[in-house]
This record gives structure tokens, C-alpha cells and sequence, in this order.
């Protein structure tokens, strides 16, 4: 029986393994923190056990949630062709819930690869930049990049007929 992943359990997947293991560390830490140093540190002054050991729990999770969305973002930038590095400090140093929705209502499409020769490239993009392959139809009397259901370049006005891919990048001398 093949098992089919959730849409999370793929995105969950390309968290890296230290922002995992730093998640996992973190979690102890607050616990020991909750558990060890400040009952031994405060004496009388703490809230009733069991509401310390919820907030000790809920902190916990919430750092360890910070690290491993973090993290995520950090890989996410990575695979969207983003700068990983600049987006994760931006999103350490803005206050949390404000640089979070800043990385996800800013972030880049989804790059795909490129037909010919598989090197990454943005939905925008007319040819690839590693090997020149025309992503989108283009008018064969001026070589600007059209829609497959155009009947004539709005262009040039040649017709066009079938617009079909080029393989390579138009001369820019002869248009």
C-alpha cells in the first residue's frame, strides 16, 4: 500500500535538521528553566504548581513553534530562489507575528524547472537564463513573447497562427 503525504507533512519536511534539533533543545531548556532554576531562585513567590507547569508547557512550545517556523522560512526562501540568510534575520528581528505574515504575504512564486535543461526558473520568466530556452510562444516576426491564443502579434501585427515555443533567444538586431 502506497501512503500519500499531507500538503503539511511535505512542507514540514524541508525544515533542516538543526532548526529541528534546536527546537527539540529549546523545549528542554524552558522546561528546565520552569522545572529546576526558577522554583530554585524564587522561593515563595510562584504561581500555584499545576499554572506553573502550563506556562512552563506553553512556552516551551511556543519557542520551539518560533524555531521551527524559523526554519522553515529559512529553507522556503531557499527553494523559492529568496535570499534564505536576509529573510530569516528580517523575520528574527521584526517583532514576531508582523515579520512572519511580512515573509508570507512577500514571498516569491514557486520556481520550476526548466524544460530543456532543468535549472530553476520563476513563473515571470520568458527564457531560461541557464540555457536560453523559450518558456513562452513568441512572435516570429519581432520575437516578443505572446499569448498561445493570439491570432496576430499585438506587437508587430504579423499573424501568427499556432504560436509555438522557439528554442532559442531572438536576435534583438533583426527585430
Amino acid at each position: 500500500m502506497t501512503e500519500r503525504k499531507s500538503r503539511l507533512q511535505q512542507e514540514l519536511r524541508i525544515i533542516p535538521l538543526g532548526w529541528t534539533v534546536a527546537a527539540g533543545i529549546a523545549i528542554i531548556g524552558v522546561e528546565a528553566l520552569f522545572r529546576f532554576v526558577i522554583p530554585h531562585f524564587a522561593h515563595n513567590d510562584l504561581p500555584p504548581w499545576p499554572w506553573f507547569d502550563v506556562i512552563g508547557a506553553l512556552g516551551a512550545l511556543f519557542l520551539a513553534a518560533t524555531i521551527l517556523l524559523t526554519g522553515y522560512i529559512y529553507a522556503d526562501a531557499k527553494r523559492r530562489g529568496m535570499n534564505a540568510v536576509l529573510w530569516t534575520v528580517l523575520v528574527l528581528l521584526i517583532p514576531k507575528p508582523i515579520g512572519f505574515i511580512a515573509y508570507f504575504l512577500l514571498r516569491s512564486p514557486m520556481l520550476a524547472p526548466c524544460p530543456k535543461c532543468s535549472a530553476p526558473v520563476g513563473a515571470e520568466f520568458t527564457y531560461c537564463p541557464k540555457c536560453g530556452y523559450a518558456l513562452t510562444p513568441s512572435c516570429a516576426g519581432c520575437g516578443r513573447a505572446i499569448h498561445r491564443d493570439y491570432v496576430c502579434c499585438p506587437y508587430c501585427g504579423k499573424t501568427v497562427g499556432a504560436a509555438v515555443p522557439s528554442s532559442t533567444v531572438p536576435d534583438p538586431s533583426t527585430g
